[in-house]
């Protein structure tokens, strides 16, 4: 099952985020972002597993999405995702 990052600024951004998702009943985790994927080599990413599209919309309506994003493959890989 392929898995999407959205890659947020700071913990507290991933926080605010993954509650909205929740809220809106988005299931949404809050994980250290993948190796590589982040600029400073740390960072916070918000995990889906369905329901993209909804979820970057949700998210865009309330100007909460800034990072950048990430589908992962089940082999891994990891491929940019423009919204």
């Amino acid at each position: 099952m392929t898995q999407y990052y959205i890659m947020c600024r700071s913990l507290t951004a991933a926080q605010r985020s993954a509650r909205l998702l929740e809220r809106s009943g988005i299931t949404a985790v809050v994980v250290k972002a993948p190796q590589g994927l982040s600029s400073s080599g740390c960072g916070y990413a918000v995990l889906l597993r369905r329901r993209f599209d909804e979820a970057v919309a949700l998210l865009k309506r309330n100007e909460l999405l800034r990072g950048k994003l990430f589908s992962r493959s089940d082999e891994g890989e990891f491929t940019e995702v423009r919204p």
